[in-house]
């Protein structure tokens, strides 16, 4: 019996996430521009009508025999699969956006779709927010710029150097703070996302980074320092005589 009673509240939990689902809650967001396909679960008999709703009002009706008629500013622009009752609404425009409901063969499906047309999103840019931000600075606000009208909701990310995407946040703002880490990447770039699209700017370069002094580099001036010593010792073994003549003439007889 324990194991009946526990049950209970998940198939409860179940239910009410498939009947959500059943209704079309949330939102089918689609880039402006493309096409607008929404498509009703699969019948259960031969579809001899369609009637296509949005916000109360008629897209389109057909009835088995008969001519496609469309309304309004759906026409010229919209098409429906006869055999499937999916409707496609071409170059999609903001205006598309709203509730859409379907009646198959008479009978009102329950699901609404809820739709919203949205622009993609713009290439974004990498700009500093802190009034001053260098090597020195302890810590420094990037901003993921862009122009965003007509495009939410938007996420943000930020990568350093080629690494991977960190995490999807709302905010477009990314602090960095200036350790020894961040001293090292030497570009930091920011992706701008919504439901239909993404752009990833050109990398920045970091103000905090701070290019390291490699030691085979030091290594080499350390070997050249020693060639030229070497050098300037042969150079004087080689004069002695002429820099000893030399000095006992400047010297005079005593």
């Amino acid at each position: 019996m324990d194991g009946h009673s526990s049950s209970g509240p998940v198939t409860v939990l179940l239910l009410a996430a498939l009947t959500s689902s059943a209704l079309g809650q949330g939102s089918l967001y689609f880039e402006e521009g493309k096409p607008l396909v929404l498509t009703p679960p699969k019948h259960g008999t031969a579809i001899t009508g369609v009637v296509w709703q949005f916000n109360g009002n008629l897209v389109l009706e057909w009835a088995n025999m008969n001519d496609i008629v469309f309304f309004g500013s759906f026409k010229g622009r919209t098409e429906l699969d006869q055999s499937t009752a999916q409707l496609t609404v071409n170059n999609a425009k903001q205006s598309d956006g709203g509730d859409y409901k379907v009646e198959i063969n008479g009978e009102m499906q329950s699901q609404v779709y809820t739709v919203r047309v949205i622009k993609k999103v713009p290439k974004p840019k990498v700009v500093v927010r802190t009034p001053s931000c260098d090597h020195t600075s302890s810590q420094c606000t990037l901003t993921c710029q862009g122009d965003t009208f007509v495009t939410h909701p938007l996420t943000y990310s930020w990568r350093k150097d080629s690494d991977e995407w960190g995490p999807e946040q709302q905010s477009m703002d990314h602090i960095i703070y200036n350790d020894e880490k961040m001293k090292g990447v030497k570009h930091i770039s920011c992706m701008m996302k919504n439901s239909v699209s993404e752009e990833e700017s050109d990398p920045f370069k970091n103000p905090m980074y701070i290019w390291p002094w490699p030691n085979w580099l030091t290594a080499v001036i350390i070997i050249i320092i020693i060639i030229l010593l070497l050098l300037l010792l042969l150079y004087l073994y080689w004069k002695r005589e002429a820099i000893k003549k030399r000095l006992c003439a400047e010297s005079g007889p005593i």
